[in-house]
Formats: structure tokens, sequence, C-alpha cells
């Protein structure tokens, strides 16, 4: 089996091909937009191709499939959302040189990285509740409840998001973010319970669940505790049920007075999903297991444990 790994640079990169490595008979080509001197973790590829950003759509798919052609590669496993979005749309393009992309089916993709979809789909569910998220062009600026989120209905990591406190700002930001898509969200406080669910196209599903205890203004947990048998386990099993999710995703609740309210859905690898390894499931294995006509292997209650994530420094050479 051969992997090609991209977003090598990305916070989820090195444990996702550490433990690739550790599989039988895997071989592992990575590629990133940046240089490999740029990005610590192309030292741990057998080879590593520099390829334009997923935002230039044609140019990103052109390279990739040709990199897939010349590696003869079996399977691609995208690290990042830009790069998932693109690379759901053309399925069929590496299918026909016998490439599996490890990444769930594009209806799924797609719903998860729509906030406005994501609440439509979810708003009537008996269990899951999703934070209300309204078009910015429907707010009328005479309705101003409290204060909201705005944020870009396709957006990642905090990109763009601003804060409206009061019903001036909506207006400021209703005129200046006109003819752009964004959605606007009460903003609520409360804890921010990050699960990893990993399913298997025939139903079966595995969830761990941390409270953020530290975490940055994009959205990566830096120390985090594991909350095993927590009700957002079932909900995230739930939701990738729902949408019919293929693999390894991660979903984000917010606890607002000791009730769940689905935050979102992000359709790969978590920047924290070596918490989840580390607390003593796979997911990376198991992802691919998916994608190889294997069954899941089970998971036994993780510890309740508190971790932490560092930095490490490297030189890498040209």
């Amino acid at each position: 089996m051969k992997c090609l790994v991209t977003a090598t640079g990305s916070m989820s990169a090195e444990v996702v091909i550490t433990h690739l490595a550790l599989l039988p008979d895997v071989e592992i080509i990575g590629c990133n937009m940046h240089p490999a001197a740029w990005t610590p973790a192309s030292r741990l590829v057998q080879r590593f191709h520099q390829v334009p950003s997923a935002k230039e759509e044609t140019a990103y798919l052109v390279r990739l499939l040709q990199i897939c052609q010349v590696e003869r590669i079996s399977h691609v496993i995208a690290l990042t959302d830009p790069e998932v979005d693109v690379l759901s749309l053309h399925r069929e393009k590496f299918a026909a040189l016998g490439v599996v992309l490890c990444i769930p089916p594009h209806p799924a993709v797609q719903t998860a990285r729509d906030k406005l979809e994501m609440y439509r789909r979810f708003a009537n569910h008996p269990r899951i509740r999703p934070i209300t998220t309204t078009d910015l062009r429907d707010i009328g600026f005479m309705a101003f409840s409290g204060p909201l989120l705005g944020k870009p209905r396709s957006g990642r990591s905090s990109e763009g998001q601003v804060y409206i406190p009061d019903a001036a700002a909506l207006q400021f930001w209703g005129e200046r973010l006109a003819g752009q898509d964004y959605v606007v969200q009460p903003l609520h406080t409360g804890n921010v319970m990050v699960v990893d669910v990993v399913r298997h196209p025939d139903g079966q599903t595995v969830a761990m669940t941390r409270q953020e205890l530290l975490r940055t203004t994009n959205g990566a947990g830096m120390t985090v505790r594991m909350q095993p048998g927590h009700i957002c386990d079932v909900l995230a099993q739930e939701v990738a049920d729902n949408l019919g999710m293929h693999g390894c995703i991660n979903v984000e609740f917010l606890m607002v007075n000791d009730a769940p309210l689905l935050m979102d859905i992000n359709p790969r690898f978590s920047a924290g999903v070596a918490f989840s390894i580390m607390a003593g499931y796979d997911m990376v294995a198991n992802h691919l297991r998916c994608f190889s006509d294997k069954n899941l292997e089970s998971c036994s209650a993780p510890p309740n444990s508190v971790y932490a994530r560092g930095f490490i420094e490297y030189s890498l050479q040209d």
C-alpha cells in the first residue's frame, strides 16, 4: 500500500504519518504547499512533493493526479478542509487511476462544511441541538437580542470571524460584509468538547470525547481532559451516522448549562487526534481500515487523563 499524505505542515500531519509508518507494508509519500525544508513532518516520508494551494483548485488537482500516477499511489489521506472540499468533488478521477480517496462522501462533506446547511440538517433532530445559525442577510437590524458571532458560512479555524456586541455593530458588519456568505450565531460560553469519531461504511463507529481546557484562538486544543462515557460520544456517532460519514472525522460541541450544542463538524482528522491515540485508540490505523475492507478494532474506555501539546524546534536542510 502506498499512501499520499497531504498538508504535511498541518497540526495532525506528524501523528498521522508516524502511525501509518507503524503499519506493515505501507509506504508514505508526502506533499505540501510549502517546501520540504519548511515542514518538519517532511522528514518522516519516503518522498516529498510541493503542490499548489488547494485554493488554486485546478492546479492543485492536476498536480495531485500527476503525483498519484508517477508514485503509483493507492490511497490519498487529506488533512485539511480545503483539500477535502476539492477532492470530494473529483473522486471518480482518482478512482480511474486506481486511487482510493480516504475522505467522506461528497454530500457529507458538503453539509459538514456549510454552517447554515448543518444547522438546517439538525434543527429538528430529537437529540442533537445545533447552535442557532442565520444567514447574515436575513437578520433584521431591529431584531438584535444579544451578542453574536459572524462567521464565513464555509469558514474554518475561526478565519474571518467577527464579534458583534450590539445592534450598531450588526448594521456595520451587515453593510461591510454585504455580498459575502456569512452567518451569525448567538455568542454562547461553555466548555468545548471535541469528539474524534471513526465511522466504517458498514455503520461501525467508535468515538472518544475530550474537553479542551486550553485552546488557541483558531480552535486547536493545547491541554485536554479525556471524558470517558460522555454524552457527546453518542451524539457524535449519531451525527456521523446521519451524514453517512466514512473514516475519521471530528465533531465539536459546546456545553452550555450542561447541555451539548453542536458547534462544528470537520470531515478530517482533528488537530488534536494525537490525544485520542494517546488515550488508547489508533484513529489513524482505523481510518485506513474504513477504506481497506477491514473491520474497526474494538475500543475500551479511555482513561480520565489530562494531556498537553508542546512544540519542538527542528533544523531542516534544503
